[in-house]
């Protein structure tokens, strides 16, 4: 057996211990998830007894997934270059975290021996569930978070539904989503059409766009562009992403400032030495350096893309330019992962950071302790997967 498939160290039992009752972007906690389904229909409610889980596989829908920023040591796992990868972590016992598990990479070469060892599931047999469950896991390693709205339409663009009661705790939060996204998209769509059309059949055609899939064999708009077939959902999804990240980063400028606040106001208790100080002040700018530049470099190309997009689509000479809109939408498309992951990233270390030190504070810190948490998310912050352009 591969060393990613052994009894993992007790560090990082630790922290999926901590994540039992998280889901975020970067954590998909699918046995808080199955065990809400299952307890709905065991309870008898009609609303939810007909909720399919994600996976057929039974051993899958107890799984943590999380987006692992990938270090030194981990990249021979992977036949290409890769920052960022998705982490299937399978516990011994999905009701006690700490005794440990297995985890192997969606990305990683062995990833089919992996799933053929450890959960029984071989493509070679064919099998409808099998290749279900497999095409699942290779949407959500595609998907740039891991947040519900962008996995549900991640996997949507695939051609696979996810049904909405399935996130029940956050199903307000898919749903305002949805109806933000959409209250952003739908103006832009009816604009780039450019006919005349009634409110029916314009209803139908917005529609149309929004729920295009990879098995989506005619639609107007993108024919229109002239895009290939093949990246039609790929290019819907960017859209769609890029506008819910772009909606649930306004406000993260007040959050810098904080952080950044904090960390100037934040100073060691005085027993720690004149080099120890050195080396704090050191880290302190570089973490603040890497701060913003993670959060400027995502919510400037965030912006700016969008409104390159809007520019292309509603024109001062009232026609769109059909290959600045494709060019546009291709570029999001190309871009999508490394600007989710960094936007998560940032919500990830200022959260964290902000945690450990809701408030500045003067001489009540241990300085060994201040050392080791700035250093662990400068390191965080410089895994972060690249620059987007």
């Amino acid at each position: 057996m591969s060393q990613t498939t052994v009894f993992r160290e007790r560090k990082e039992v630790r922290s999926f211990h901590k994540l039992r009752r998280a889901s975020s972007g970067r954590v998909l906690n699918l046995i808080n998830l199955t065990d809400a389904v299952t307890a709905a229909g065991a309870a008898g409610d009609k609303l939810k007894h007909t909720v399919k889980p994600l996976f057929y596989n039974a051993t899958l829908n107890y799984t943590i997934l999380t987006k692992h920023n990938l270090r030194d040591n981990e990249r021979d796992l992977f036949a290409r270059p890769l920052h960022v990868a998705t982490k299937i972590f399978i516990p011994f016992d999905p009701q006690r975290l700490e005794v440990g598990g297995r985890s192997f990479f969606i990305e990683e070469s062995q990833f089919k021996d992996h799933m053929r060892e450890l959960l029984h599931l071989d493509l070679a047999t064919g099998d409808k569930e099998v290749l279900h469950d497999i095409k699942v896991l290779e949407a959500l390693s595609r998907s740039p978070t891991l947040d519900p709205f962008i996995v549900t339409e991640c996997l949507r663009a695939d051609g696979l539904r996810v049904e909405p009661a399935f996130f029940a705790e956050s199903y307000g939060l898919v749903t305002k989503s949805s109806a933000d996204v959409f209250d952003v998209f739908k103006p832009l769509i009816q604009k780039a059409l450019g006919k005349v059309a009634s409110p029916e059949e314009m209803s139908r055609f917005v529609d149309q766009v929004w729920n295009v899939t990879a098995a989506t064999a005619d639609n107007l708009f993108l024919e229109a562009l002239q895009i290939p077939r093949s990246e039609w959902a790929n290019v819907i999804f960017a859209w769609k992403a890029l506008i819910y990240y772009d909606l649930i980063s306004r406000g993260t400028g007040d959050r810098l400032k904080k952080v950044l606040t904090v960390l100037q106001g934040t100073t060691p208790k005085i027993r720690a030495s004149s080099a120890d100080l050195a080396h704090i002040g050191e880290l302190k700018r570089e973490l603040a350096r890497n701060l913003y530049k993670l959060h400027d470099g995502s919510t400037v190309y965030i912006r700016g893309a969008l409104k390159r997009l809007v520019a292309a689509i509603i024109n001062e000479s009232g026609t769109a330019g059909a290959s600045e809109i494709s060019e546009s939408l291709r570029d999001m498309a190309q871009n999508i992962s490394s600007v989710g992951m960094n936007v998560v990233l940032f919500d990830q270390v200022t959260g964290y950071f902000l945690y450990l030190y809701p408030k500045p504070t003067n001489n009540l810190v241990d300085p060994e302790d201040l050392e080791c948490e700035l250093a662990n998310l400068c390191e965080i912050v410089e895994l972060r997967d690249g620059d987007v352009h």
